[in-house]
């Protein structure tokens, strides 16, 4: 069984126009939908999907619309009752694919609430192969909360594996735990490394460009994060325009987000045991401290990006909990996302509607593992042909809900 916890779960509200936003003007849509959501919602929604065993954990009580909707779609779920609404997140796509969001920011969890959810899900998790940790956190919860929840479950007698897919603070505080998995996509990535003092242990920043960009931004913008791990070099706040510079430079090299990723997981102090990072429209690099892969899928066309980061680990844990190798999980990963990609609204592929066949995964040279082998077109059923290899890229989009 796969176990999910989401600590900021909502009501996902989606618009769909006939043309581009236009600020300031009346439009009107030409379909509306809603979908129970959050980050750890949508992978048992994506679990489901495939007839696999999944648990949904959360706060709100069981006449909230967002649980209510679990209920009218099937999908096993657990709650701590907060005597609050849940939010509702609102979803804006135009016909070239561009998606704007708009989440509310939830409400608040009491440090009692916490720890009801906590045991919930050390409660649920016995005898689980998965947990996942993933989303946003309300407003006024520390930023250690999925680190304490990491402790939690692994106090059981045979603590399952552990994902955790955030962001930010709540994401380089969750590596004090040292996760099995972590999923960032390149600006989290770019702001793990820099809360880890790793920028340029990394290869990503160098001296004579470390200030070029983030001299140019408002101060206001700068990325405060914890330090999960003993740095080796100086943490500077990241501006908004370096961060973006830094995350456009991993999303165009997979190799040098091999080498950023295997800096991590080779750190000194907490560090997670592997990193599944999502590179937009260029696939997805899988990290692990001796091999790296990278794998990619054809281009597209995008429907909605909101969620195909969720399918996107849903696949990957399908893949490993399935008995396959990591590469082979890797690239039913990329075809998960890219299949949600394709689907309106928070829409969660079924095995139907992903092309494994698609996805090429080519092996990446990292500090520990030489490169080796050459790019191969894997299926659910491991196979030598490879006549179904296709180049190419597919969109996704992703973030802390």
């Amino acid at each position: 069984m796969i176990l999910t916890l989401t600590a900021n779960p909502g009501l996902d509200r989606t618009i769909e126009l006939s043309g581009p936003v236009l600020r300031g003007q009346v439009q009107r849509a030409v379909w509306a939908g809603q979908q129970p959501g959050g980050k750890g919602v949508n992978v048992s929604r994506a679990v489901a999907a495939a007839d696999r065993d999944t648990l949904a954990v959360m706060p709100g009580d069981i006449d909230d619309p967002v649980l209510t909707g679990l209920d009218a779609i099937g999908l096993a779920h657990h709650s701590v009752p907060t005597g609050t609404p849940l939010r509702s997140n609102i979803t804006v796509t135009e016909p070239d694919g561009t998606t704007t969001k708009i989440n509310e920011p939830g409400s608040p969890l009491s440090p009692q609430t916490q720890n009801a959810l906590f045991d919930l899900v050390a409660e649920q998790a016995a005898g689980a192969s998965w947990v996942v940790l993933a989303g946003s956190l309300p407003p006024g919860v520390d930023d250690d909360f999925y680190a304490r929840a990491i402790e939690r479950i692994r106090q059981l007698d045979i603590p399952p594996l552990i994902a955790v897919d955030t962001s930010g603070a709540p994401l380089a505080a969750a590596l004090t735990a040292s996760p099995d998995l972590i999923k960032p996509n390149a600006e989290e990535l770019a702001e793990l490394l820099n809360a880890a003092g790793l920028l340029h242990a990394s290869g990503i920043r160098d001296d004579s460009r470390a200030h070029s960009d983030s001299d140019m931004s408002d101060p206001s913008d700068a990325v405060e994060l914890h330090r999960p791990a003993e740095p080796s070099d100086a943490v500077e706040p990241l501006g908004t325009a370096e961060l973006h510079t830094i995350a456009d430079r991993l999303e165009s090299s997979p190799q040098l987000t091999a080498r950023a990723t295997s800096t991590l997981l080779t750190a000194r102090g907490p560090r997670p045991r592997s990193i599944l990072a999502t590179l937009g429209a260029g696939g997805a690099v899988l990290a692990q401290p001796d091999a790296a892969w990278h794998a990619q899928h054809p281009p597209m066309e995008v429907v909605s990006t909101v969620g195909a980061g969720d399918s996107t680990l849903a696949g990957y844990l399908l893949g490993l909990t399935g008995g396959r190798e990591p590469d082979v999980a890797l690239a039913r990963a990329v075809a998960y996302g890219a299949a949600a990609a394709r689907l309106r609204g928070t829409g969660v592929p079924s095995p139907a509607d992903v092309r494994t066949d698609a996805v090429t995964v080519t092996p990446l040279e990292t500090p520990a593992a030489p490169l080796t082998g050459s790019p191969t077109a894997l299926t659910d059923t491991p196979t030598d042909d490879t006549s179904h290899r296709h180049e190419g890229t597919a969109p996704e989009a992703e973030e802390a809900r």
